[in-house]
C-alpha cells in the first residue's frame, strides 16, 4: 500500500487562512496544521490519524469533502490504494454517503476504510449492500482511534495476496498509459478523414485500430511486466470476478442498431446467434430476400432437461468453447457468462445447437446495411467478440457440413494403439 487517502471535514485548515480552500491538502499543509498542537484539533482522534499518515512513508492526500474526493478522482491518473471515509459527515446521510462510495469503487481498486464514531455499527444497512457489490474491498468499519496507517496496510496487504493489485498494477498502469499516450501522438497526425476510411466508419474496428497500436507501444519493459502477471501459476477454480472478465472478453454491447455476424438475439425464452454474413447484412434485402438466420442456444441450467430429451447427451465440458464437449460431441457449442441484460451484474451459461438453425423474414426492410430498428420483435441483447464469433462459425460449419467418415475396425484401431505402445517403450528404452 502507498497511496492513501483521507476523507475528514474536521481538518481545522481555518487556522492557517479563511479560504477558499483547496479541494485536496497535501501532506505539507496537513503537517503545517499539526504543528499548531492538537489543541487547535476538534477530534484528538482525527489528530492522531493525521499525525501517523504524514509521518509514514505513504503518498497521502486530504480531502475535505467526499465531493473534493470524487472530483480529483476524475482528474488523476494514480487513483488511491486506500481511503480513510468520515462517515458522519455535515450535510450527509446513508444514501448520499453510498452514492459516493459506489462511484470511488467503481471508477477505482481503492479499498475502503469507514471510520466513524459510531463504531462498528455506523452505516451497517448501506455499506452491506456495498460489500455484496464490491466484496472484501469494503474493509469492517471501525471506531475512529482504531485506524492507524500500519493496522490499514496490513489488512490491505492481506487482501491483495494473490492478486495483482499493488505494484503489479501500478507497473501496468504505468506502462499501458504511455502505450496510449505514443498512440494519440501518432493518431493525432492522421487527419480524421482518414480514419473514417481505413475503418469503414465503424467505432468497432476504431477500437481495434486503437488497441493494436497499444500493443505495439507497450514495449519490452510493459510486457515484461505483463508477462509477470500472465506468468502465474494456474488457478482451476471459477469466481464471480473471473466470470466477469470472461464476459467482457466474450461479448460486447455496440453502441448502434447495426445488425452484426454473432449477435445475441432474443428468441422468447431462448438466444438466437446470428450467422448471416456480414457481406449479406450490407445489402440485406438484395442478398438474403430479407430472411435473419441465426442458431437456436438455450440456457443450461433451465434447458438440460431439455437438450436430453433432445437427445444430446451432453455430460461433460471440453477445453474450450468449440471442443468436442462429452458424449455431446461437437453438435453443440458453449456460450458460458453470457449477460442477462445490457450489463453484467448477471451472466448466465448459454448452449448452442449446431443443428438449430432457425430463419425470419422481415417485412419493411429497406436497401443497404439492415438495422434492428427494421426488424420488427427482434432486440439484440449483446455480441460476440468477433474473433470468437468467427471460430464458432467456422465450428458450425464444419458439423454441417461434414460428410461423415468410417470408423476404423476395432481391430486395427487395437493394432495402432499397440504400435503406439511399443514406440513408447522403445523410445523409454
Amino acid at each position: 500500500m502507498n497511496r492513501v487517502w483521507l476523507v475528514e471535514d474536521k481538518i481545522p485548515i481555518q487556522t492557517l487562512y479563511g479560504g477558499p480552500f483547496p479541494s485536496r491538502l497535501d501532506k505539507n499543509m496537513v503537517s503545517r496544521l499539526l504543528e499548531l498542537g492538537d489543541a487547535e484539533w476538534e477530534e484528538k482522534e482525527v489528530y492522531e490519524l493525521c499525525r501517523n499518515l504524514c509521518n509514514s512513508g505513504y503518498d497521502v492526500a486530504f480531502f475535505l469533502s467526499p465531493q473534493a474526493m470524487l472530483t480529483f478522482l476524475q482528474e488523476t491518473a494514480w487513483p488511491p490504494h486506500s481511503v480513510i471515509f468520515d462517515w458522519e459527515y455535515p450535510g450527509s446521510d446513508g444514501k448520499s454517503n453510498s452514492s459516493v462510495l459506489e462511484v470511488l469503487l467503481e471508477g477505482s481498486f481503492a479499498y475502503l476504510q469507514v471510520y466513524t464514531h459510531l463504531g462498528e455499527e455506523g452505516g451497517q444497512a448501506e455499506l452491506s449492500a456495498l460489500r455484496t457489490k464490491f466484496g472484501n474491498r469494503v474493509l469492517q468499519t471501525r471506531a475512529k482511534a482504531e485506524v492507524n496507517p500500519d493496522q490499514l496496510a496490513e489488512e490491505i496487504k492481506q487482501a491483495w495476496t494473490g492478486t495483482i493489485a499493488g505494484d503489479l498494477a501500478d507497473r501496468a498502469r504505468k506502462a499501458v498509459f504511455g502505450a496510449v499516450e505514443r498512440s494519440l501522438i501518432e493518431m493525432c497526425g492522421v487527419p480524421r478523414g482518414a480514419i473514417a476510411a481505413m475503418t469503414q466508419g465503424a467505432s468497432e474496428n476504431l477500437v481495434q485500430v486503437v488497441v493494436s497500436k497499444i500493443r505495439d507501444e507497450i514495449g519490452s519493459e510493459g510486457f515484461s511486466v505483463l508477462n509477470e502477471i500472465v506468468g502465474a501459476s494456474h488457478i482451476g477454480e471459477s469466481s464471480d470476478g473471473l466470470r466477469r472478465l470472461l464476459s467482457i472478453w466474450y461479448y460486447f454491447f455496440p453502441d448502434d442498431d447495426v445488425v452484426r455476424r454473432g449477435d445475441l438475439v432474443e428468441v422468447g425464452e431462448d438466444l438466437g446467434f446470428v450467422v448471416t454474413p456480414p457481406c449479406d447484412i450490407t445489402k440485406f434485402a438484395k442478398k438474403t430476400g430479407t430472411q435473419l438466420t441465426w442458431l437456436r442456444c438455450v440456457r443450461l441450467k433451465q434447458g438440460a432437461n431439455m437438450l436430453s430429451q433432445m437427445g444430446y447427451q451432453l455430460n461433460d465440458m471440453g477445453s474450450s468453447i468449440i471442443a468436442s464437449h462429452g458424449k455431446a460431441g461437437h453438435a453443440i457449442v458453449v456460450l458460458p457468462n453470457v449477460p442477462e441484460s445490457s450489463g453484467r451484474n448477471t451472466v448466465a451459461d448459454y448452449v448452442l445447437l449446431c443443428h438449430a438453425w432457425e430463419s425470419r423474414a422481415f417485412e419493411g426492410v429497406g436497401g443497404g446495411v439492415v438495422h434492428y430498428g427494421s426488424l420488427t420483435g427482434l432486440q439484440r441483447r449483446c455480441t460476440v467478440a468477433a474473433e470468437f464469433a468467427n471460430s464458432i462459425v467456422t465450428a458450425v460449419t464444419a458439423v454441417i457440413a461434414s460428410t461423415g467418415m468410417p470408423d476404423l475396425p476395432r481391430g486395427e484401431v487395437r493394432r495402432l494403439a499397440a504400435l503406439l505402445a511399443a514406440e513408447e517403450g522403445g523410445g523409454a528404452r
